[in-house]
């Protein structure tokens, strides 16, 4: 909801419904000061005036005229009065407003030129025998029409105020629309890949919004160059172990030679040590090549039960020859794995069980649940030994395994180190 609120779309939609309401209260406004009179007469209609006042005067007597002609004046402030008695004189006038000559006496002549002159009238006349009888005379009421009648609006006001906020919505649209447009261009920048990283964004305006893409546009230019320099940078750290790597190899195979003409108590130490700097640079090199992507996995079905039992098959004896104890226990189980490299994989992890798990003497190895698990009893990744090394060769580990999307996971502690691969969902 916060998201919605803040998006100028949503207040363009504020804007709009502030300026159809700004229309709309200027309209009642209008209406209702041109109606006032109405309004505040109860809204009563000329023909419901008069059927009220006959009610009122045939209900009344001659000595209560004064009360009802103060009970509609103080309704109907601008209306006036007269009484002309049962002999046809005029005998009182109230809150005449109109100067009109009155007749003093009112015969039929005269009446039926009142009743001529005042049909249709400005003032709206109601005559109305007191008492609904002749002998008690006669009372009139007179009362602007205008006062019931509804002041007729302006038609020509709707036009305008319509024509000018068609045009308001039409302006504010359009701009609004340039706004959102520049900012979806911006968005579609950001969210557009080319090695890894945005686009480049069109500066259409000098404004805020053009000063965010210029922002934007130099992001991109820095980032590019970063990347740029850190390819380099990789590109030389990948040739140099490689390099280095094949470097070390050929003196390595020299001493080793060389080594032949040595006592055979010293030769085993030699070929020892030469040993373990050989897998050292096997490993830097596999790792090298895998970070390289340059070893390809041909991913198929596999039994791992299979892979698992042949690979102890080719381990064992150099196990039975340390006096390993070797527990197996395997379910029948198949991955979509490459069974070269998944059988480097157990090669790795049982080298690394030899070298620096000895002092524990047991492998086990168990296959169940779809998930394969190689323990030790050795003193653990991080304790201290004379067998340091195992860190590259665990990395190569973790990339072949991501390489056929396997989960590697490693448990250590000073009882031992567990190793748990598993095929992901």
């Amino acid at each position: 909801m916060k998201k919605i609120a803040n998006s100028l779309f949503f207040r363009f939609i504020v804007l709009i419904v502030i300026a159809l309401g700004f229309l709309q209260t200027v309209m009642i406004l209008y209406l209702f000061s041109a109606n006032f009179e109405k309004m505040k007469n109860n809204q009563l209609n000329l023909t419901q005036i008069e059927e009220k006042w006959t009610k009122d005067v045939k209900e009344a007597a001659p000595d209560s005229i004064d009360k009802i002609v103060e009970k509609w004046h103080s309704q109907f402030e601008r209306s006036q009065y007269f009484y002309v008695d049962g002999q046809g004189k005029l005998q009182k006038e109230w809150y005449i407003q109109i100067d009109e000559s009155l007749p003093k006496i009112w015969d039929t002549m005269n009446t039926t030129r009142f009743i001529q002159e005042h049909y249709d009238a400005e003032l709206y006349t109601v005559i109305r025998f007191v008492g609904d009888n002749e002998e008690n005379g006669f009372l009139v009421l007179q009362i602007p029409r205008d006062v019931v009648t509804p002041t007729k609006v302006d038609n020509s006001f709707i036009y305008i105020g319509g024509i000018f906020l068609i045009l308001y919505l039409i302006i504010s649209f359009i701009f609004f629309f340039k706004i959102i447009k520049r900012l979806v261009r911006l968005e579609k920048a950001m969210t557009v890949r080319e090695n890894g990283l945005p686009v480049h964004t069109k500066v259409a305006k000098k404004d805020e919004i053009g000063k965010v893409e210029v922002a934007f546009n130099q992001m991109i230019d820095e980032l590019e160059e970063a990347k740029e320099k850190q390819e380099e940078e990789e590109q030389l750290r990948k040739e140099l172990i490689a390099n280095l790597s094949h470097d070390l190899k050929t003196p390595l195979t020299k001493i080793r030679a060389a080594s032949r003409d040595i006592p055979k108590e010293n030769q085993y130490l030699i070929d020892q040590n030469i040993d373990k700097m050989s897998e050292l640079i096997d490993n830097l090199m596999s790792y090298t090549l895998l970070t390289a992507d340059k070893v390809t996995f041909e991913l198929e079905e596999n039994r791992i039960d299979r892979l698992v039992n042949h690979s102890i098959a080719l381990w064992y004896p150099v196990f039975e020859e340390r006096d390993f104890e070797v527990e197996v226990e395997l379910e029948q189980t198949t991955w979509v794995v490459d069974d070269n490299q998944f059988s480097r994989v157990l090669d790795n992890v049982f080298q690394n069980v030899l070298r620096h798990a000895d002092s524990g003497k047991y492998l086990g190895i168990f296959l169940k649940d779809n998930c394969l698990v190689i323990q030790d009893k050795g003193p653990g990744i991080e304790a201290h030994s004379e067998n340091k090394g195992a860190g590259i060769g665990l990395n190569v580990i973790d990339l072949m395994t991501k390489k056929m999307s396997l989960s590697f996971k490693i448990e250590s502690n000073q009882l031992g180190t567990k190793i748990m691969l598993k095929e992901k969902n």
